[in-house]
Order: C-alpha cells, then sequence, then structure tokens
C-alpha cells in the first residue's frame, strides 16, 4: 500500500466516525435546539469533513458539506432559534452526507436525488437569512475571517486561557519531588524598548535555564500598519510556563531590573490526589512495611490519556495467541506427570502461572469489549424516522448503555435491533393515540431499550407498552401455513416463537397478525450466528419484549462437558435447561417415533449422542444414563450421556472445511488434558420423526 493509499485509508475511517457521530449529534440537537454547544460540535464535524473531502478530491461531497457549513456557522454565531422545519433539514442534510460519502468512497457516478433538492434548500434558506439579517460591518467581516479561534466558537481570549490550563495540567503529570512547575506573568510598560528589555530576552533566558518552556502571547492590543511604533511596546501581555530545579528566588533573580507590576510568578503545586486515592495509597504504605516495594509507577489522576488505532486483525491474533496460552497453561496444571511431582517451589510457579495468565486473558478480552451506548444512540435515529413515518408519537427510553459488549457482536448487532424497533412501533403501538387512551395508556407510546449482564450473558431488551400478541391468531397462522399441526400443545414460549419463522414473512401477515414477525426470520438467524438466542414474552394488550441473550464474547464459550462412551463433547450452557437421571416410568417408546420421556407432563424427544455420531458402544437404557434438557428451536429436546463432566470456559476453535459440513457440530475445543472436545450444535441434533408435544 502506498503512502498515498494509507493517508486515503485514514480519511475514509475517520469521515466515517466524523459521519456517525454527525447521524447521532443531529438527534440530540433536535430534541434540544437550544444547545450551542452542541451545534458548535456538530458545526466542527462537518468542517472537519470538508477540509478532508476536498483535499482527496471528493469535491461533490466537499461542495455539499461547505453550503451546510454555512448555514450551521449562520445560526451558531447568531444565535437565532431554529425553527422546525429547518431542524428537519439538518437531518436531512446529513442523511444526505452519509448517502454521497458513499457514492464518492465507491466512485458512483449518479449522485442520489435528494442531493441536489437539499443543496438547494440550504442556498435558499441561507439567501432568506442573510437578506433579512443586519448587515455586518467590513471591520467585523475582515475580523471574523483573520480569527481563526472564532471558527470554533471561541474568542482568542478563551482559546488563549484553555491553552494555558492545558499546559499546566500536562506538565504538573511530569512533575516529580525535585522539579518545580511555574506560571509566569509578563507584562512590560510601553516604554520597555528604551529601557533596553523586551519578551525575548527573558524567553532566551528561562529556555536556557529550564528545562521546560512554553509561552502564549497576547495580540489583542497590537496596532494596525499605520498606527505601529517601533520604539513601543504593543504586546500586552506574555505568559510562561517552566518546569524546573530552580528555586522561586532563582527565577525572580532573572527579572529583577523590571518594576514588581511588570512581572508575576506562580508556582503550581502538583496535582492533588483524590481521596479515593489518598485511602489506597495509605493502604500501600502500610502494606509495603512487610512486602518487598513495588517498582513506582504514574498513577496521577490527572495524567494525560493516550490513545492509539490497532487493527482488528492484529487485535484477533492476539487473542487467538492469548487462548494458545491458556490451553498451554491448563496442560500444564492438568498434566498428571508434573501432579505428581511433591514439589512445593513448582506448585507455586505453576499457580503464579495460573493467575497471570488468567489476567492476560482478562485484559486481552477487555480491549474487544466496548460500550453499547453509541449502537443504542443510533437507535434514537431510527425511532424518530419510524416515529414520524407512521405518525405516531414514540417516547424512546434507554437504560444501560454503559454495558459492554465484544465489538464483533456490536458490529452485528445493529441490523437485529433496527429490525425488531421499527416492527415494535409500526405493528405494536396502537395505530392512534385515541386507541391508547381507551385502553388506559398514555397517548405517546413507549419504547424501551435496555441492555444488561444476566447469569453471565448479554441480555439486550426491546420492550413496548402496546397491544401485544394474540396467540389464537399465531396459532391459527401457524397451523395455516403447515407450520405446526393441529394437535400440538405448545407452550407461550414455544408459541411466540412462531413470529419468527419464515413463513410469516408474507404481506397477508401484515394484515392478519398487526404485521407482527415480519421479516423477524432474518433476525433471529443474525442473533444464532453470534451464538445468541431471541426469547419472547407478551402480554395481550399490554406489550411485547424481545430479549436478545449473547454470551459475553464469541472467542469464549460457556459450556458443560460431557462423556458418551469414550468421547467428550460440550454442550452450550446457554441452552442448557437442566440434567437429571429419570424414573423408569416416565421413559416410554413410540413405534416409529423413538423414545421420548415425559417431563412433568412435556412429551420431550430423547436423543442419543451414541447414535448420532455412530459410537460402537453398547447400548443402554435411558433410565439408567443421565439426560440433560436443552432448548433448541424447535422445542426441548432430551440428550442422553453417559457422564457430567463439569461446566468449563473453552476457546472456540474451527474445525476446517471437512468437518464444517456436519451440522451437529459447531466448533471445537482443546482441553487441559489435550484432548480434543466437539461442541454441539444442539438445534440439529432434532429427530427425524418429531413427537408431538402431547
Amino acid at each position: 500500500m502506498t503512502k498515498q493509499e494509507q493517508v486515503k485509508a485514514i480519511f475514509i475511517e475517520e469521515a466515517g466516525e466524523i459521519v456517525e457521530k454527525l447521524d447521532v449529534d443531529i438527534i440530540r440537537f433536535e430534541e434540544n435546539s437550544n444547545d450551542f454547544n452542541l451545534l458548535n460540535e456538530i458545526f466542527r464535524g462537518v468542517h472537519t469533513l470538508k477540509g478532508n473531502a476536498n483535499a482527496f478530491g471528493f469535491t461533490r461531497l466537499g461542495e455539499f458539506v461547505h453550503h451546510f457549513e454555512d448555514l450551521l456557522d449562520y445560526y451558531r454565531s447568531t444565535k437565532e432559534s431554529i425553527e422546525a422545519n429547518n431542524l428537519e433539514l439538518f437531518v436531512e442534510s446529513v442523511d444526505v452526507v452519509k448517502e454521497v460519502m458513499g457514492c464518492e468512497l465507491n466512485a458512483i457516478e449518479e449522485l442520489p436525488q435528494s442531493y441536489t433538492e437539499c443543496l438547494e434548500k440550504i442556498k435558499r434558506l441561507l439567501a432568506l437569512k442573510k437578506n433579512i439579517s443586519k448587515p455586518v460591518t467590513e471591520q467585523n467581516s475582515v475580523e471574523s475571517l483573520n480569527d481563526l479561534a472564532s471558527e470554533f466558537g471561541l474568542s482568542s481570549l478563551e482559546n488563549e486561557e484553555n491553552d494555558i490550563e492545558k499546559s499546566i495540567k500536562f506538565h504538573q503529570a511530569l512533575q516529580t519531588d525535585e522539579l518545580n512547575l511555574y506560571k509566569i506573568d509578563l507584562n512590560l510598560d510601553i516604554d520597555c524598548y528604551k529601557r533596553g528589555f523586551d519578551y525575548f530576552i527573558f524567553l532566551k533566558i528561562l529556555s536556557e535555564r529550564t528545562n521546560f518552556l512554553e509561552s502564549f502571547f497576547d495580540m489583542k492590543n497590537v496596532k494596525t500598519i499605520s498606527e505601529f511604533k517601533s520604539d513601543e511596546n504593543s504586546i500586552a501581555n506574555v505568559t510562561v510556563i517552566v518546569l524546573t530545579l530552580q528555586r522561586r528566588e532563582d527565577i525572580e533573580e532573572i527579572f529583577e531590573f523590571l518594576f514588581e507590576h511588570e512581572f508575576h510568578i506562580t508556582q503550581i503545586e502538583p496535582a492533588v490526589i483524590k481521596k479515593a486515592d489518598a485511602k489506597i495509597e495509605a493502604a500501600s504504605s502500610t502494606a509495603s512495611q512487610t512486602a518487598p516495594s513495588p517498582v513506582p509507577t504514574n498513577t496521577n489522576a490527572n495524567a494525560p490519556k493516550s490513545t492509539i488505532r490497532i487493527d482488528t486483525i492484529k487485535l484477533d491474533e492476539l487473542f487467538d495467541s492469548v487462548g494458545e496460552l491458556v490451553i498451554t497453561q491448563n496442560f500444564i496444571a492438568q498434566n498428571e506427570k508434573i501432579r505428581s511431582i511433591e514439589d512445593e517451589a513448582i506448585n507455586r510457579t505453576i499457580e503464579t502461572l495460573s493467575k497471570i495468565t488468567k489476567k492476560i486473558q482478562d485484559r486481552v478480552m477487555s480491549l474487544r469489549m466496548i460500550a453499547i451506548k453509541d449502537t443504542f444512540e443510533k437507535m434514537k435515529r431510527v425511532v424518530r424516522d419510524t416515529s414520524k413515518k407512521t405518525l405516531k408519537e414514540v417516547h424512546l427510553i434507554i437504560q444501560g448503555e454503559d454495558t459492554e459488549i465484544d465489538k464483533t457482536m456490536i458490529d452485528s448487532l445493529s441490523d437485529p435491533l433496527i429490525h425488531i424497533i421499527r416492527n415494535a412501533i409500526d405493528h405494536g403501538l396502537e395505530s392512534d393515540s385515541d386507541e391508547r387512551l381507551r385502553a388506559g395508556k398514555s397517548a405517546d407510546g413507549v419504547i424501551a431499550l435496555r441492555a444488561f449482564h444476566k447469569s453471565g450473558n448479554i441480555v439486550i431488551s426491546v420492550s413496548d407498552d402496546g397491544r401485544g400478541i394474540n396467540k389464537e391468531r399465531v396459532l391459527q397462522k401457524a397451523i395455516e401455513r403447515g407450520i405446526i399441526s393441529e394437535n400440538e400443545n405448545l407452550t407461550d414460549s414455544q408459541i411466540f416463537s412462531l413470529i419468527m419463522q419464515p413463513g410469516f414473512s408474507t404481506a397477508e401477515a401484515v394484515s392478519d397478525l398487526s404485521g407482527r414477525g415480519v421479516g423477524l426470520d432474518v433476525v433471529k438467524t443474525s442473533i444464532e450466528k453470534l451464538r445468541g438466542k431471541i426469547e419472547i414474552d407478551s402480554n395481550e394488550g399490554c406489550g411485547t419484549t424481545f430479549s436478545i441473550i449473547l454470551p459475553l464474547t464469541l472467542a469464549i464459550i460457556d459450556g458443560m462437558l460431557v462423556r458418551t462412551a469414550d468421547e467428550i463433547y460440550i454442550i452450550p450452557t446457554l441452552s442448557v435447561v437442566e440434567s437429571f437421571r429419570p424414573e423408569k416410568e416416565i421413559v416410554h417408546i413410540i413405534k416409529g417415533r423413538g423414545e421420548f420421556v415425559n417431563l412433568r407432563g412435556e412429551c420431550i424427544p430423547i436423543i442419543r449422542l451414541s447414535t448420532v455420531f455412530d459410537i460402537n458402544t453398547q447400548r443402554a437404557e435411558a433410565w439408567e444414563s443421565i439426560l440433560v434438557c436443552v432448548e433448541t428451536e424447535g422445542g426441548r429436546i432430551a440428550v442422553m450421556i453417559d457422564e457430567l463432566l463439569g461446566r468449563q470456559q473453552v476457546v472456540i476453535k474451527t474445525l476446517g472445511k471437512s468437518l464444517a459440513k456436519i451440522k451437529e457440530i459447531s466448533g471445537g475445543a482443546i482441553l487441559g488434558n489435550g484432548d480434543i472436545a466437539l461442541i454441539l450444535n444442539v438445534d440439529e441434533l432434532r429427530p427425524l420423526n418429531e413427537i408431538s408435544h402431547v
């Protein structure tokens, strides 16, 4: 990749981030159009995008954002309230920016139709506003062009004060017991040149005697060329930040020939440690009396934070390497020969290795974990657009947006969430406010988006307070389409899951079932690819909740280790309901259908792993074995095994192309003793002849 291509790749990545942020910020601004700080944020994003787009020859994008920037700048500078229809234009403009960005990156010649229409709207509005606004003087116009700080919503004084404060905080982080930090304000009189002094003399001396030097010039009183006098000082103030070994008295000596009012020295104390940190420090000092002193580290709360961009491929390679490390560590810890060595030092070393490996694994996993907040923020736009299209007033509630989830899952979650939310608004909520009021509800519909941890998994739920799901209609539609038979007795959960069958994705379903379930089979497939599942809970007349249950990460699975004959298998814990040894009386055989167990009135098919994988072993009776009840797409099944070995987290390994065709297996894992265990795909273990739930 050439240097130009590398720079362009960086631009594409940064531009994508800017556009995503614009999409979120514009909705927040629509909710509170008086927040001009947020308007400044939007302006800066558009301004940056304009410069980068023009630099890479994306002139069509550059032209559009140039005029959009002018419109934003008008409202930003005048602080004029924005009309509702003009807010709609702002949102429309961000949509056009996204579309044109795609056209530019994919070299598509034809622009979207909305490009010209929206651009003309912006030009007309800007012309109208400038014609009716007060004319600015030529002097003010020149000042606004020359003042770079004003372009970002800061006056020169504010900009300088911010820079000084940042400099102080930065150098505080570098300060030690030996180094002193000083802020020096120089205010030389107008006749200082005649007395033989100027600012640069003192800056040169300070630079020779101090470790660090940073200066800030206040140029607001500098006169024009026609009024300028070379023998008079026009610079009002110079602020200098120095970090030095010298004492305050030594610094004061540098300015001994100046008047007292012409300089002021302020010594900056080291950064204050927070109370919580102080308690930790106190505890550490107490512990250090009995333990070796640790290597000193910089725990300054005010130390500047820095971030770096890492290619996700490199991160995945690191994660795979750590997985291999965990497997190797488990092999060492469980190796019989090593465990037979009765040596305390070796045992301590293995224990220490185990702790360090676990810590490294947790740290590397945390690198891939990011808050779901950004994804939830994007859903505000989905709710807004769907609300306007359906003419329904909707209130969105977001909870748990700080919940962290694997980045690879985040990238695949947006589409399923968008589809569920659109269905909830379009088909879940009542048609109009009058219908809701008659049902004793508020006029505005409510969509609740939540994320939380539960039983070692991540749960993301989408709830609405609409009409709920009519179970009778769902059953009737499923029977009509041949998805189930008339004599099947399904639980509520199984009935609700029917709406995610492909058979419901028809236009007829929209009218008969109020559209609930249209396209949800795609959502279900997407979630299952993430090794998750969807649960639906609904009360007719009260609302519906879709719960997406996901593992913490895609690289590690929490599973139940089981043994059949001499083979070890892993059943994902997420699918396990319970395990039991059945009584002989509840095990039955139906001719041509196979075995099943009557578990609390529910007939569950029995699946023998020895039969599924053609394992040559002596046939055992079901009541002499252990049954593991698991939840599958088509209902519950009982997997028959010889022994439960326990629960364990394992690193998932792919099986290669040759074994990928075995649908009953979803992957493999290397156990601590070096053995390979296959991970079962429980949804593919259904019997060939289904048994009715009677």
